[in-house]
Parts: structure tokens; C-alpha cells; sequence
């Protein structure tokens, strides 16, 4: 079995941004280490424990294999390998590289088009649906729906409010060498969010500038209900109000065929 990739450290992504700081950096590529470091903070560990609970109340006893579509750094993949058999699926290689690294079974590929077979008890996902917006939230159903075996059950949830993605202000992360600040901003009524980074060389001083925008989609109830309508779904439920501020949670069931 070959090695599986060392993450990247959070000294490289410094270091990085400082000796090239007009490239593309970002979450999903050199500053990766940073989300990791994000996916662990005090609120997003009670956002995964919310997560996880709303899946132990909604799993039926006889799920066993299970698939996270955009399962990012790993964090609540992590926990669900604790109870199931558990894979994960995410099309940036920087954060397979953190999921992996937990000891978790990880796919490459787009979360919308999960490279899987129709194979799994129950499918789950967070927050891909909101990250997808190359593909429409039915198309984006469509293929959990193809990942899920006849009856198998989905739980997807989505955001309602752009507040629930994340809150304007600055953090700052240190490491031996670097410290990086971040400085967030979620524009009213602009689905964009806006981060500034400037890292800082502790030993020489140099510092680097770097930015970046991230879009997300915004759903209602009524709009879940329909995609799921549109891709399939039977024994929909959609429900704002199960646990996660700014979030709706839908499950609903990929229908058994019967011959007519």
C-alpha cells in the first residue's frame, strides 16, 4: 500500500504566501493547514457534534456503509468511521490529505458527481451543497441519489442564512516561525465571502499579503423540497429549525423499485 500524503504544515503554507504572495492561495489549496486548524476550533468542533447527532437521530439501526460527500479536512468523517463503514469524497486534494491522514478511507472527486457505486446505506453532506455552486442543488441531489443504494437514506444539509457561514472579523493563527492573521467579511446581501491574509516571518520579519473570495449558495426549504422532488427523492423531510443556526436539514429515502 503506497504512503498516504503527509498534509501540508502550516509553516509551509506560511512560507508559501510569504516568498509568492500574488499567487492563488486560498483554503482549498495552500492554505489548507489554515482550514485544518479552523475545522478544530471551538465552534466548529460544536458544529460537528450538532452534525453528528442530527445523523445519529435520523440513521435507521441497520445503516452500515456510509458516504460524507464534500467531507473537507475530515473532521466529522472521522467520527462517523467510529459507528460505520465510512468513506469520504472531495475534489481538493489538499484536504483528502488532512481526512486521510485521520485514517480515513477518502475518494477524489466532485461531491455533485461522487465517484462511488449505488452502493451505500446512507449519504451524507454539509457543506458542499452550499460550496457547489457549479452545479444546480438538483443536479447536485441527483448524484447522492446515484451513490445510494434502493432505500438507502440521505441527510444533506444547506444554508438558509449567509450569517451560518461564517462571521466578519479577524482571527489570528501562530505557529513557531509565522504568524497569519485573517481578517473575514461577509458583504450583506452578497452570497461572497472575503478573506484578507498577511503573514508575518518571525525570525525575518518579511510579511505577505494575500486574498481571496469564496462563494457560496443560499437555499430555502421550499427550494430543497423541490430539488429533492426533482432527483428522485421520496419521504422528503426538510426542516429549519433541527439544530444547526442558518441551516436547513433535509433527509428523505431513494425509493425501493418494484416491478409493475
Amino acid at each position: 500500500m503506497p504512503p498516504r500524503p503527509r498534509p501540508p504544515s502550516f509553516a509551509d503554507a506560511c512560507a508559501r504566501v510569504v516568498e509568492n504572495p500574488g499567487a492563488d492561495h486560498s483554503l482549498t489549496t495552500t492554505l489548507a493547514p489554515v482550514r485544518a486548524r479552523i475545522d478544530v476550533s471551538e465552534a466548529a468542533s460544536a458544529r460537528t457534534d450538532t452534525r453528528e447527532r442530527l445523523l445519529a437521530a435520523r440513521l435507521p439501526a441497520d445503516v452500515d456503509r456510509v458516504a460524507e460527500l464534500g467531507c473537507g479536512t475530515g473532521t466529522l468523517l472521522d467520527r462517523l468511521r467510529e459507528e460505520y463503514d465510512a468513506v469520504g469524497v472531495d475534489r481538493f486534494p489538499a484536504f483528502l490529505a488532512f481526512a486521510a491522514a485521520r485514517g480515513a478511507p477518502v475518494v477524489r472527486g466532485d461531491p455533485a458527481a461522487p465517484p462511488l457505486r449505488a452502493a451505500f446505506d446512507a449519504v451524507c453532506s454539509f457543506d458542499a451543497v452550499g460550496a457547489s455552486r457549479r452545479a444546480s442543488l438538483s443536479a447536485f441531489l441527483a448524484g447522492a441519489y446515484a451513490t445510494l443504494r434502493p432505500g438507502g437514506i440521505l441527510v444533506v444539509g444547506a444554508c438558509s442564512d449567509p450569517r451560518a457561514v461564517a462571521e466578519s472579523g479577524v482571527e489570528t493563527y501562530r505557529g513557531a516561525r509565522y504568524v497569519l492573521e485573517r481578517a473575514v467579511d461577509v458583504a450583506p446581501g452578497e452570497s461572497v465571502v472575503h478573506a484578507d491574509y498577511r503573514v508575518t516571518d518571525r525570525r525575518t520579519g518579511e510579511t505577505g499579503v494575500t486574498s481571496e473570495e469564496t462563494p457560496f449558495r443560499v437555499v430555502d426549504a421550499g427550494e430543497v423540497r423541490a430539488a429533492l422532488d426533482d432527483a428522485g427523492f421520496a419521504d422528503a423531510s426538510v426542516a429549519a429549525d433541527a439544530g444547526v443556526e442558518g441551516e436547513v436539514v433535509a433527509t428523505a429515502v431513494r425509493p425501493v423499485e418494484t416491478g409493475g
